[in-house]
């Protein structure tokens, strides 16, 4: 599971996202330079011209969740169970990708959504294993980019289909269009209180501050997840610099966060947020908060990086962190 979200101000336009989980990915940050070539597990190797950071893991070649780009594309992968399908084999004069490789296609390649809609078409998406967990992965995708637009990529019938997000929020299954009308069963969510209400002789008044979001969902299935995502970012205070657009979305974040063991899978490993992620796509810097601190580490995308020779991994300090006053 995992939740994204995108917010826009004048400083940047943001994708963040959870990274739910059962398996222990140990993901962590790494960046790409120029001209990495990339070899997939169905097709000839590839170069891409366009390096990144995100947070990856090496399995013989790089894989990534999520990453922006140089150009400043951003992109986030979100399991997709029951609704993701994908081709036997490759269309004509095609790349054939994994699942799990069209992050690493899109963030090499396409430096805008307006091109992945205009080249979307150079890929086929075959049903393959991952080679790490042993199964398909069931995959959708959450795409921003400097301009302020937001779409998710789903397959439909094997087919990869783009879709404009008006909420900018996206979760799991069903599909997106299934969430957006869901949104029709919540429109009586507003953070003013309701007013008293008569009922014949007597006066009903809330018992509290907060009845305006009497019947907001709270709990971790994917509708809830996009309903309580959705409210958050729509009414949350204008934030208009960098610092306050970083603090709202972590903020937003932690309504969606999932600690361990809250959330038990059938085979009875818990689902949990193991960590959160966002990305600056005007200013090309990641934001990296894994689950054991609440301390957040940035990297930014930089001339030397991006022309360094080879991948470059990041360790993040373990523990519990805090600052200690008047001592």
């Amino acid at each position: 599971m995992c939740t994204s979200i995108t917010l826009e101000n004048d400083h940047s336009n943001y994708l963040a996202r959870t990274m739910d989980f059962g398996f222990e990915l140990d993901g962590k940050p790494v960046v790409v330079p120029r001209q990495y070539t990339f070899t997939p597990q169905l097709g000839e190797t590839l170069t891409f011209p366009y390096g990144f950071v995100g947070t990856g893991r090496k399995l013989g070649a790089y894989l990534f969740a999520d990453g922006v780009n140089e150009k400043g594309l951003a992109i986030a992968e979100l399991y997709f169970p029951t609704e993701a399908s994908y081709l036997e084999a490759p269309l004509p004069e095609t790349t054939a990708l994994a699942p799990h490789e069209f992050i690493m296609w899109v963030l090499g390649n396409i430096s805008s959504i307006e091109e992945l809609k205009n080249r979307i078409h150079e890929v086929s998406i075959l049903n393959t294993e991952n080679q790490l967990l042993g199964v398909v992965l069931p995959l959708h995708f959450i795409v921003a980019d400097s301009s302020g637009q937001t779409v998710v990529v789903e397959t439909h019938d094997k087919t990869l289909t783009i879709k404009e997000n008006p909420v900018h929020v996206m979760t799991n299954s069903p599909r997106f269009e299934w969430h957006l009308q869901n949104l029709n069963n919540y429109l009586s969510l507003q953070p003013q209180n309701f007013p008293a209400k008569t009922f014949g002789k007597l006066s009903a008044v809330p018992f509290g501050q907060g009845s305006g979001t009497y019947g907001l969902p709270g709990g971790y299935t994917s509708p809830e997840r996009f309903v309580r995502a959705v409210y958050l970012r729509n009414y949350i205070i204008s934030t208009e610099t960098a610092d306050e657009a970083l603090t709202g979305i972590f903020h937003i974040l932690d309504n969606v966060t999932i600690p361990k063991g809250v959330n038990l899978k059938n085979d009875g490993s818990t689902d949990y947020t193991q960590y959160r992620a966002a990305f600056d796509t005007k200013n090309q810097r990641y934001y990296f908060n894994p689950y054991h601190t609440p301390e957040v580490f940035s990297l930014q995308l930089t001339e030397a990086l991006l022309n360094s020779p080879a991948p470059i991994e990041y360790d993040v300090p373990t523990g519990f962190t805090t600052t200690s006053l008047g001592e």
